[in-house]
């Protein structure tokens, strides 16, 4: 993992099997908010687990060389 701050970002550059892992642990922290009502994710944090869920799990699904960097 590398992380780089410029100005007011946070970059983050993950190997395959990071963001992988990191998909893993989204759906986790999901999981376990649904299933404790008293342990609700506020709404700000929910809808960044489910973008970095969504924006990883397509690239884990998608074969190493024909994804595009950049």
């Amino acid at each position: 993992m590398r992380i780089t701050h410029c100005e007011d970002q946070c970059l983050v550059a993950l190997t395959a099997s990071e963001a992988s892992r990191l998909v893993d642990a989204c759906a986790l922290l999901v999981i376990a908010a649904e299933s404790v009502p008293q342990a609700s994710l506020p709404p700000e944090m929910a809808t960044l687990l489910c973008e970095l869920f969504d924006g990883l799990r397509q690239t884990t699904q998608t074969p190493p060389d024909s994804q595009p960097c950049g």
